[in-house]
């Protein structure tokens, strides 16, 4: 295994926060459900009170939980509409989507670059499963709820670009990512969920839509320019967001 592999630049806190938030997704912790306290909570990861009391904050920011003075942290009901209305808020006044659309120009597309020279046979496999695991999901959206649907298809969009960066084989461009993860998924979570369901309905992925199929083919083939043009369409199709459908799923 190369030293870049064995290498998580994750914080602790951040960690502990996807394995919660992994555990309320699941249905694992559920509505109402008590989490353990942060003492017990630190314990089980290994880590400090400080390093779980920041995990919280995250689950509390994005509405995943609710803290209450003298009874402890508890699962609540996640609020599709409020997220929305603060997300919207955060992102169009912010310049937020400019910025993660710069970010995403810059080191994703250099990272697929390096990955069609760098990546190797058993990561490209890995890469070709998340693209099979996102087509999965997208196609979904008729089982699930929508809210559900959109975390779904953010978690499997997120890991397929994680690889992308991993196989780089650049751990700075890994460490870069690992900074700008929350950012980067409220980004993904935000623009899939203004594909509203009456829309998805009539909306199927296909050779020429599942972009993500396509990026990994394009690498797969160690064929940059396509992989380029592939990536380049899809950053400016989320990017470009509305209550219409993308051009690429």
């Amino acid at each position: 295994m190369a030293d870049e592999d064995k290498i998580k630049r994750i914080s602790a806190s951040d960690q502990v926060f996807e394995a919660l938030q992994s555990q309320i997704s699941s249905g694992v912790l559920k509505v109402g459900d008590r989490l353990p306290s942060e003492g017990e909570l630190a314990e089980r990861y290994g880590v400090n009170r400080l390093t779980v009391r920041v995990a919280l904050q995250k689950l509390n920011a994005l509405g995943l939980v609710e803290t209450r003075s003298g009874s402890g942290t508890h699962v609540i009901e996640f609020d599709f509409e409020a997220y929305l209305k603060t997300a919207s808020r955060f992102y169009a006044q912010g310049g937020m989507m400019k910025n993660v659309a710069e970010f995403r120009n810059h080191i994703e597309i250099e990272c697929a670059r390096l990955a069609c020279e760098r990546a190797t046979g058993e990561e490209l496999e890995e890469l070709g499963r998340l693209a099979q695991a996102h087509r999965k999901v997208w196609i979904s959206s008729g089982d699930v709820s929508h809210d559900v649907w959109c975390r779904l298809v953010a978690d499997a969009d997120m890991a397929f670009h994680e690889q992308v960066v991993r196989m780089a084989h650049n751990p700075l461009y890994v460490y870069a990512f690992a900074l700008a993860r929350e950012p980067l998924y409220e980004y993904l979570l935000f623009c899939v969920s203004k594909w509203v369901p009456e829309l998805l309905k009539n909306f199927r992925l296909d050779k020429h839509r599942d972009i993500h199929y396509s990026i990994y083919e394009s690498i797969k083939k160690r064929d940059f320019a396509a992989c380029q043009s592939d990536y380049a369409a899809m950053i400016s199709s989320y990017t470009n967001a509305s209550r219409s459908m993308p051009v690429v799923g």
